[in-house]
């Protein structure tokens, strides 16, 4: 059997997420007659409210909600930790949720929702209509952090990543480079596209033929798909939207016999710890991942106070955008 959820609760008592979220954790707030239409539902389905969540709800102090596809990667730790140490500031509890499988997003974000949380800090940039329809049913302030919402409904914090990616590309062609390849992934990330369209641009402003190739993070799947690249073409620039996979073309280019950088430039978009650990060392687009997810922290907390104050939220939010820059290391000429 199947485990009842809240949205099965919500659904069958005909009231919002909120209401039943409230009914949980602040019975007060809720009318009575409201209240007790939720309470006989949760009874006659059986339905558990997840203990840590509740516990978290219960607690005074403002709790945010983190939610990432997952932490493996390093730069995603690093924005933790920098939304972390500006939560602390605050004297703000967080509590992250974790899930990459789109099809456990309802369940997930029905998890969110039952931890009464007082605000979102979003961190999933592999948006799907079911996920937005999630969103327009949160009842707290959201933010995207590091990702884009395609609305302008959401506040997002990012770097001009368009920009960015246009800049580089531009560099590298004003240093007489024309074989420039871009490296993206199979997922289709919001800021990853913007990277793509950034480096088209600067290519067909030169006439130039883009040539981008598209692989997993995975690095058993992205080592076979860079050495059927690099037994076919040697490009004088590879640019990946990973510092991780631009490594792993670095490498498998090295293991061919071309020399990096005098044979093949190679350029990351992270400049992770990774970047300065590899031999040789990483050129980079640095991402500020910490300030962002400072940043990201900060402009929540005031869109929580504007909240709890009853004031309503604006209908539309330009993006927040946090200044880069480019690390030139022994990777490029």
């Amino acid at each position: 059997m199947n485990q009842v959820k809240i949205y099965d609760i919500a659904g069958a008592a005909g009231v919002s997420l909120a209401t039943v979220s409230r009914v949980l954790n602040h019975p007060e707030k809720v009318k009575e007659s409201t209240r007790a239409r939720v309470l006989k539902i949760i009874k006659e389905k059986g339905y558990k409210p997840n203990a840590n969540a509740r516990g978290l709800a219960s607690r005074r102090s403002t709790t945010v909600a983190i939610v990432v596809p997952r932490i493996t990667r390093a730069s995603v730790a690093e924005m933790i930790q920098g939304i972390d140490d500006s939560a602390k500031k605050y004297g703000y509890t967080l509590r992250l949720f974790i899930g990459a499988d789109t099809d456990l997003q309802r369940d997930l974000w029905g998890d969110v929702i039952a931890s009464s949380v007082d605000g979102i800090l979003f961190m999933n940039d592999e948006m799907t209509p079911e996920t937005y329809n999630l969103l327009q049913k949160t009842p707290v302030p959201v933010v995207f952090v590091n990702a884009i919402s395609q609305t302008s409904k959401y506040a997002s914090v990012v770097i001009e990543y368009e920009k960015c990616a246009y800049e580089i590309t531009k560099e590298m062609i004003r240093r007489g480079n024309k074989k420039i390849l871009f490296i993206s992934t199979e997922h289709k990330y919001t800021v990853n596209d913007l990277k793509q369209k950034g480096y088209e641009r600067a290519m067909r402003e030169h006439n130039l033929t883009p040539d981008i190739i598209y692989s997993s993070g995975d690095l058993n799947i992205n080592e076979k798909d860079f050495s059927d690249y690099l037994d076919k073409k040697v490009p004088e620039v590879a640019m990946a939207v990973r510092d991780s996979m631009a490594i792993s073309f670095m490498n498998l280019a090295i293991k061919k016999g071309h020399k990096v950088p005098d044979d093949v430039q190679v350029i990351g978009f992270q400049n992770t710890r990774y970047a300065v650990l590899a031999n040789p060392k990483l050129t980079c687009v640095e991402i500020p991942i910490y300030e962002i997810g400072t940043k990201a922290m900060s402009f929540l907390t005031e869109l929580m106070k504007q909240n709890g104050e009853g004031q309503k939220l604006q209908k539309e939010y330009p993006n927040i955008y946090v200044p880069y820059q480019i690390i030139w290391r022994e990777s490029t000429k």
